[in-house]
């Protein structure tokens, strides 16, 4: 005897539908979180990279004006606005090493930054890796 009443097989698939359904939710809350990890941490090395060559070119020594570089892209604080991407000046440091030699160096390191997950089960917060930009000036200075 075949089951022909039709009712219980739109009631499989319904069931179905909610198992696969529920993890393909997963599945892209998880590429989400991925790629918002991804953007943060190449956005934040950008501007690591901007402020070093910025200051590397203008003058190595003014680290408040590079700090200022990471964190508003430019070297003067501006008024009433706050700094991109949660930084603070707290997690940004600038560093000149080794003066008047030939390994003289502009370090600029950020670290201490956390950023939000969409997925909440997983990490709700996520603390990123420190970055390190460090440009040799010997041969220039």
């Amino acid at each position: 005897m075949t089951n022909s009443n039709p009712n219980r097989r739109r009631g499989g698939t319904i069931v179905e539908i909610s198992l696969v359904g529920s993890l393909f939710f997963i599945l892209l809350l998880g590429i989400l979180d991925i790629g918002q990890a991804l953007f943060l941490q190449l956005s934040i090395g950008e501007r690591a990279r901007s402020a070093a060559r910025w200051g590397a070119v203008t003058d190595p020594t003014n680290s408040g004006a590079i700090q200022n570089m990471v964190l508003y892209l430019q070297p003067t604080a501006p008024v009433n606005r706050t700094p991109s991407f949660g930084l603070t000046p707290e997690m940004v440091s600038v560093a000149t090493a080794d003066a008047g030699t030939d390994n003289y160096r502009l370090t600029v390191r950020i670290s201490g930054y956390s950023y939000q997950m969409l997925s909440p089960y997983f990490a709700p917060t996520y603390q990123g890796a420190p970055i390190n930009i460090s440009i040799p000036l010997g041969s220039y200075f």
